[in-house]
């Protein structure tokens, strides 16, 4: 059963409608309460519960108004609104109440448990991150008095801030042997230079303010194939000595994957409530797209039958771009808010980028761009839905493409590695990079540099990755390089219709 153990609380003032909902959500195992106002349904969410399905109009409230208390500031909990009549204004205020999903009536059965299937996971999700948050707040209390632990990293450096001595935790961490770390510039051989001055600062200023102190710090890790990557630390400062005997002592907790987590959870929070909403606004937007299109493709037969006159044929091809142009966007609405199944089957994941990169080849060789791929074993396979990550690997490779398409010397990889039992697929060109504040922000819905784009090409990808339990990551620094992490096979088939 879909939805075992979830419990759900129904808002609504339609009697046949909530017993529709109870036995729908009953039948895929979820535990229902129901009130039919919100004054009764807020008291109801005095109990522990998953989600709310909430009525837009209520007898006693509007119901996008009760959302921020039915959710009780923590966000431990979901809220999904129902109506019966859309509107862009419901819509707007439903996402602008931090509602997980809008909901239309009549819903479809099986979209409606996807939806709150969706929802009970996040909520999961974010618990999850809150236990971790908490566990990580009492290992932080416990390693200022117990700094001998496996979990933390112990390091001792000198006044010149080279490594005297490290324990076996920050050996990990770094990638690097004791031997190896004994004796090493600790901020020139295991500090980004981005995060140097700061950690610089930090470490030299305990000697004229040896009191322990907490800072945040990134460390740069070196894997046994080469990769670089970051670690982000807590470490806890503390110095002793003077002269030659100088020594600062710090402790550290990696906190890498509790920010990751977080990070993906704003991201599907965010994915699903943009999601949701454009599917409403998508459907009703496509009706008159088409309509208006029948009626240019007949005034254009009419107008061609009285003059060949270009300037008066000029405006109709504006015309037509445009409305193409809202078509592809209202495809990609449709595309980015269906909670589709993937279709996973063992796939060569080189002979994939072979086939992806020969789609892509005559644009590059047109736009005189090198197109490289390389593969580090042939018989690298991984169970995916092959027609979608064609889809994200085009995505990726026409960006690179577009990114080095003015350069004289322009050049577009993508290669393949082993990745324990899954797959490593880099994409890399040498444009310009991809700034900070763009990286950071590059997966969101509707974000774009581009004049025409419509910001949900790297949303979509990003999803569907994320429907493989893989990871899309990116650094934009000396040209683009996304890196695109997959599991041997999906974790859990895509919520939606199989």
């Amino acid at each position: 059963m879909r939805l075992q153990g979830a419990r759900i609380i129904v808002i609504d003032d339609h009697p046949d409608l909530v017993e529709n909902l109870q036995e729908i959500l009953e039948g895929e195992g979820a535990t229902v309460e129901a009130a039919d106002n919100a004054e009764t349904g807020l008291e109801l969410a005095n109990r522990p519960f998953d989600v709310a399905l909430v009525d837009v109009q209520l007898p006693d409230a509007r119901g996008p108004k009760i959302v921020p208390r039915l959710k009780k500031g923590d966000g431990l909990q979901e809220v999904l609104l129902v109506t019966g009549n859309a509107s862009i204004h419901d819509a707007a205020e439903a996402v602008k109440s931090d509602a997980f999903a809008y909901i239309l009536k009549p819903f479809d059965s099986d979209d409606l448990i996807a939806n709150v299937e969706r929802a009970c996971r996040q909520v999961a999700l974010r618990r999850r991150a809150a236990s971790l948050q908490a566990r990580l707040g009492r290992s932080e209390e416990a390693h200022r008095t117990l700094v001998d632990t496996v979990q933390a990293l112990l390091l001792v450096l000198d006044g010149d801030l080279r490594v005297v001595q490290a324990n076996a935790a920050v050996a990990a961490a770094t990638g690097l042997s004791l031997d190896q770390l004994e004796g090493a510039a600790w901020l020139d051989t295991c500090v980004p230079p981005r995060a140097r001055q700061a950690a610089r600062e930090a470490f030299v200023s305990m000697r004229e303010h040896p009191e322990a102190v907490s800072v945040d710090s990134l460390i740069t890790r070196r894997s046994d194939d080469g990769r670089i990557t970051e670690r982000s630390i807590s470490w806890q400062l503390a110095a002793l000595g003077e002269g030659s005997a100088f020594r600062i002592y710090a402790s550290g907790l990696d906190f890498t994957d509790i920010a990751e987590l977080e990070r993906r959870t704003r991201m599907a929070e965010k994915l699903a409530a943009v999601g949701t909403v454009s599917a409403g606004l998508a459907h009703e937007i496509r009706n008159p797209l088409n309509a208006a299109n029948l009626q240019l493709q007949l005034l254009e037969r009419r107008v061609k039958k009285v003059t060949d006159d270009t300037k008066v044929l000029e405006p109709l091809d504006t015309v037509r771009e445009e409305i193409r142009r809202l078509g592809n966007l209202v495809s990609d609405f449709l595309t980015f808010a269906r909670p589709t199944a993937i279709n996973a089957r063992s796939t060569n994941v080189c002979d994939l980028i072979e086939h992806v990169a020969s789609l892509e080849r005559p644009v590059a060789e047109e736009q005189g761009v090198t197109l490289l791929t390389r593969c580090e074993e042939r018989d690298i396979s991984v169970e995916v839905d092959r027609q979608r990550l064609e889809q994200v690997l085009l995505n990726l490779l026409g960006n690179a493409l577009e990114a080095v398409r003015d350069q004289d010397d322009g050049q577009v990889s993508i290669a393949v590695h082993r990745d324990g039992a899954g797959a490593r697929i880099v994409v890399r060109d040498n444009g310009p990079g991809i700034a900070d504040d763009v990286a950071e922000r590059i997966f969101e819905p509707f974000f774009t540099t581009k004049e025409t784009g419509t910001g949900l090409g790297m949303a979509i990808a990003h999803k569907i990755v994320d429907m493989h339990g893989g990871h899309l990551g990116i650094d934009g620094k000396g040209g683009a390089c996304f890196t695109l992490v997959l599991p041997p096979r999906p974790p859990h088939p895509a919520p939606g219709k199989v």
